[in-house]
């Protein structure tokens, strides 16, 4: 069956736990595909969670100041006055949109009427609350859907600020991916180098070798012409120490090889 043509849609309630479990779900997924959903099979559940949805928006669809403007000066009117397109035309595009896809559903409901049962009358008694839109500008964009809609002018304008804030967006984050880089460069150089400890003695002659390298010339010079001053001035005589006698090692003696006698006069030895 199709959707408009049940009858009391959006006048009958829905479950209670039922919209309650679904908008638990929109909540926490944002976005359902209902016709996949085999376990959703009451429309007058989603006409309860599309009433509730719409009773919840923080600001109205269709600001008061502009019914209030269109209401004081179109009085009297029998059709969508022009003021009323020129208003609807000048709302930013998530309102002009959202507004034009629910009046849009709102008149094809009222085309049916005669099998759902939703004339113009319990369309206002069910909608007007939720959309917050007085009686002389809903009838237009209900009864006159067609005549109110000549495109949304602000459009480009909010393209163009919304391509503004992404590409200033990407630019934000890839400076904060250097300054990171940056941070984590400068924090690793700043660290001292850590190595083995070196003994005193290793330390002393690291010393001594780097003052030689810097100035091999100096180094030589002042080791030739200022050290025998120094020696001379400084010296301080050695104390003798005792001689170590010499340990000598005898060589072994030599034994003569043993000479065996001749044996002579030996008959050979008969078998």
């Amino acid at each position: 069956m199709n959707g408009c043509e049940e009858e009391g849609l959006y006048r009958i309630p829905g479950s209670g736990k039922d919209v309650k479990h679904w908008q638990r779900r929109f909540d926490s997924e944002y976005d359902i595909n209902l016709f996949d959903e085999p376990e959703l099979y009451d429309i007058n559940t989603i006409g309860s969670m599309f009433k509730s949805w719409l009773r919840e928006l923080p600001d109205e669809i269709l600001p008061k100041s502009v019914q209030n403007k269109i209401g004081a000066e179109c009085a009297g009117a029998t059709a969508a006055p022009q003021l009323l397109r020129d208003e609807l035309s000048k709302l930013p595009p998530f309102n002009y949109y959202l507004l034009f896809a629910i009046t849009c559903h709102l008149s094809l409901l009222n085309s049916y009427a005669d099998k759902n049962k939703m004339d113009y009358r319990n369309l206002c008694i069910c909608f007007q609350p939720c959309l917050r839109i007085d009686a002389f500008c809903f009838q237009f964009l209900v009864m006159d859907w067609k005549n109110c809609w000549q495109g949304c002018w602000t459009e480009k304008e909010y393209l163009e600020e919304e391509y503004r804030y992404e590409r200033e967006g990407s630019m934000n984050e890839s400076e904060d991916l250097a300054l990171d880089d940056r941070a984590v460069s400068s924090s690793g150089s700043s660290q001292p180098v850590v190595g083995p400890p070196k003994s005193a003695d290793a330390a002393i002659q690291s010393k001594s070798a780097l003052s030689t390298t810097r100035h091999p010339k100096q180094r030589s010079l002042s080791s030739s012409t200022d050290g025998r001053s120094r020696l001379n001035a400084t010296h301080v005589p050695a104390q003798s120490l005792p001689a170590i006698p010499r340990v000598v090692t005898p060589e072994p003696p030599q034994i003569p090889e043993p000479q065996l006698p001749e044996l002579t006069g030996l008959s050979p030895i008969r078998m």
